[in-house]
């Protein structure tokens, strides 16, 4: 992992920046205004447009949808340098909401994007087509998802999962024919490129977080010089031919050694939540919840069984602003009875939302790469890796829903590295969510990259977080090569954010909205 970049070439980077920011003159470029009400009402700074784009590039003059974009201006015009996309990763993660809340100032004053780089960019987010408030497929009626799931990690409930993956895999096929081919990343780097046409620029500043990395390498090697100042916080593996899936295994592996750090940290403050002061105490009062659940249904519906407690339990491993919330919701259950606050974080609520939520999901992540189409395959995988674990299997739906897909599976676009500047690369050293391993590798692959990693820490991405869980040394390294273009001479490592302390008296907390969106 060694990768310096040369004062020269520091002084190329900042030379570049007159060459960027220079915007060249187009007639049709986009017009800004208001944004839809969800997203005015949280982030009443942005500005939002519609760009129309083609269903399909082999037919230009065919059918086109519209994919939204929003746009936080330079606080400072006199200091501004261009435009910096934000990619928040995930396949569905929506970039029109991402670049609100990487602007938007807190009760303190404080923003996930230092000051500096708001004076010096745009801030430019994009809900890629199939995402968020850009047109959607749809597969299902808005109550499938209102129902109790099939628990995988039972042998006699397989069949159930199985089947209902497939059966919905049928139905986006039926629903949407021929338009799922054209959800892919493929086409997103391709609407990224008509974006900056039609913003007047020549070149955009981007940052870009797991899958919002893979974009940005896709990018800039379909179109080379179109990519300024780049920023990766973590990455996927540059080689892995079923992208998803090999992803999807590694997690369930590393996930396992989160759930430990959780159980630890729970002991450690077991003057707050009682569960015990003991990994192995908290494990046991964990598994007679995730018992309990298996055993039968719960809530007014009967709708929330294990399947739907470990999906929201898995959601909140890498984000340690949620681990009080629902350590109290556990301390709720298993020491008083009270299954509420449980209820809340996992109970399903199906409607329109989440329907498209999950059909976007699997749009994306279903064409982008080549899946095993084998039911056996899958299922020798999955019991390999679960090995040693209660609830190995969550990650086994995708798969059983992308093989077989009828829209196709596209391959993946291999990372060489043509046409990216070099680039500054972030990752946490235990991360369950994009593998330590996988930003290494992207690491090496990519020519003058410098690699900063947070040590002992197992958050999924370093930027972008709260106040409370920021990294000050890793915000002051993205500052200085955003604005003056300093990457540092060298791999480095910083300490990692400070783990919550919880307080006995804070009462139980209602989870976040997206964590509701099961499936």
């Amino acid at each position: 992992m060694r990768r310096i970049l040369t004062l020269s070439l520091a002084a190329i980077l900042a030379t570049g920046a007159a060459t960027a920011a220079a915007t060249p003159a187009f007639a049709d470029q986009l017009e800004f205004g208001s944004c839809p009400a969800d997203v005015a009402g949280t982030y009443p700074e942005l500005k939002c447009a519609i760009l129309r784009v083609p269903l399909d590039y082999a037919n230009p003059g065919g059918a086109q949808i519209d994919v939204l974009v929003s746009k936080r201006a330079s606080t400072n015009p006199a200091k501004r340098r261009g435009v910096l996309l934000v990619n928040p990763g995930g396949t569905t993660g929506a970039g029109v909401l991402h670049a609100g809340k990487m602007t938007k100032a807190d009760a303190n004053g404080y923003t996930r994007l230092a000051k500096e780089v708001l004076d010096a960019y745009d801030v430019i987010g994009m809900d890629a087509r199939g995402v968020g408030h850009s047109e959607q497929p749809s597969c299902v009626g808005e109550d499938y998802w209102r129902t109790m799931q099939p628990d995988p990690d039972l042998p006699q409930q397989r069949d159930l999962s199985w089947n209902r993956w497939q059966a919905y895999s049928k139905a986006c096929g039926e629903k949407n024919g021929d338009r799922l081919r054209h959800f892919g990343t493929r086409n997103v780097v391709r609407d990224m490129d008509r974006l900056l046409t039609r913003l007047g620029e020549r070149k955009a500043s981007f940052i870009g977080s797991g899958y919002g990395a893979y974009v940005g390498t896709a990018f800039g090697q379909q179109f080379p010089g179109r990519l300024d100042r780049v920023v990766f916080d973590s990455s996927l593996h540059p080689d892995t031919k079923q992208m998803w899936y090999e992803l999807g295994l590694d997690q369930v592996r590393l996930g396992e050694s989160r759930h430990r750090d959780y159980l630890n940290w729970i002991a450690k403050y077991d003057n707050v939540f009682h569960l015990g002061k003991t990994q192995e105490a908290v494990s046991a009062a964990w598994q007679k919840m995730l018992g309990d659940f298996r055993a039968r249904p719960h809530g007014p519906l009967k709708n929330v069984g294990a399947a739907e407690l470990l999906d929201a339990y898995v959601s909140t491993q890498s984000h340690g602003a949620y681990w009080e919330p629902l350590a109290k919701a556990m301390a709720d259950y298993v020491l008083r009875g009270d299954e509420r606050a449980v209820l809340e974080w996992a109970t399903p609520t199906g409607g329109t939302e989440v329907e498209r939520y999950i059909a976007s999901l699997m749009s994306v992540a279903c064409l982008d790469t080549d899946w095993p189409a084998d039911r056996a395959k899958i299922e020798r995988d999955f019991t390999k890796v679960s090995k040693g674990t209660s609830w190995g299997w969550y990650n086994v739906t995708i798969p059983s829903a992308c093989a077989n897909w009828p829209g196709g599976h596209e391959e993946r676009i291999r990372t060489t590295g043509a046409g990216l500047p070099p680039v500054l690369m972030f990752a946490t050293d235990r991360a369950a969510v994009t593998p330590y391993a996988d930003s290494v590798a992207m690491h090496q692959r990519l020519r003058g990259s410098v690699l900063v990693t947070e040590r002992d820490s197992s958050t999924t991405t370093v930027l972008g977080r709260p106040a409370t869980f920021a990294n000050p040394q890793a915000e002051r390294i993205v500052k200085e090569y955003l604005v003056d273009g300093r990457l540092p001479h060298g791999d480095v490592s910083v300490p990692p954010h400070v783990d919550p302390v919880p307080t006995a008296s804070a009462s139980t907390a209602a989870p976040p909205a997206h964590l509701r969106m099961h499936g």
